[in-house]
């Protein structure tokens, strides 16, 4: 869902009109509005290059790729434009571009943003074992994208969350669901269980508890990796 606008369209378009027809200076109609004088600038400039249409409103959130995130920073480093007009050509969020080039100036690596809000509020669904461990995986070895795993399998994000962190403290056992209500009376005790048996379940154990460990060794050698990159920018 789109965010609420404070200003309608017909104010924005108004103060543009009324600024472009010299009815008024910036710091005037922004008063008379009661925005901030930048916020009307920011708004000009954006009727400027788009005209009246740029205040649509959107119920949608906009995708950004890496590749175009980048492009757009290296033309604010350049020096030859400005974040406002950075903004108001490409008709952004003064404050996402701002977020953006703050980031890259920390040495934050910049991804690509896809909304996909829905994950967030999407109804649980009955999953298998193996399915919930094979979207665990997917998650470790997709740098920990719990979203993209979410939106992926069509599963809840908590739910994606909640499977990764306990996979990675306790093991595949606990991706298993366990009945609720009292404990059946004729458990059996692992006293009684065949040597052999006993053996095996000891086998499984460790052989879970090894893959746990690999995986927890490849996220750290990824992170580490990442770490790397971004002292390597600095």
């Amino acid at each position: 869902m789109g965010r609420k606008q404070k200003f309608s369209k017909e104010i924005k378009i108004r103060s543009c009109e009324k600024y472009y027809n010299g009815k008024g200076s910036f710091a005037s109609i922004a008063k008379e509005v009661g925005c901030n004088e930048s916020v009307l600038r920011r708004w000009y400039y954006a009727y400027k290059e788009h005209g009246t249409s740029v205040f649509n409103s959107s119920n949608k959130n906009k995708s950004y790729d890496k590749e175009f995130k980048l492009s757009l920073i290296e033309s604010y480093l350049s020096g030859n434009y400005s974040m406002m007009e950075l903004a108001a050509s490409h008709n952004i969020s003064y404050s996402i571009v701002q977020g953006w080039i703050k980031k890259y100036n920390d040495g934050i690596e910049i991804k690509s943003y896809d909304p996909k809000g829905e994950v967030y509020t999407m109804k649980a669904k009955k999953t298998t074992y193996e399915e919930r461990l094979e979207i665990v995986k997917w998650v470790i070895s997709n740098e920990m994208n719990y979203k993209e795993a979410a939106y992926r399998y069509g599963v809840n994000y908590a739910l994606v969350y909640k499977w990764t962190r306990s996979y990675l403290k306790d093991g595949e056992e606990f991706l298993q669901y366990k009945k609720r209500g009292p404990k059946e009376k004729n458990t059996i005790n692992e006293c009684d269980l065949s040597e052999v048996e006993q053996l095996r379940q000891a086998l499984e154990k460790e052989i879970a508890l090894r893959k746990r460990r690999e995986l927890e060794i490849e996220i750290l050698k990824k992170k580490e990796e990442f770490e790397k990159k971004l002292r390597y920018r600095k």
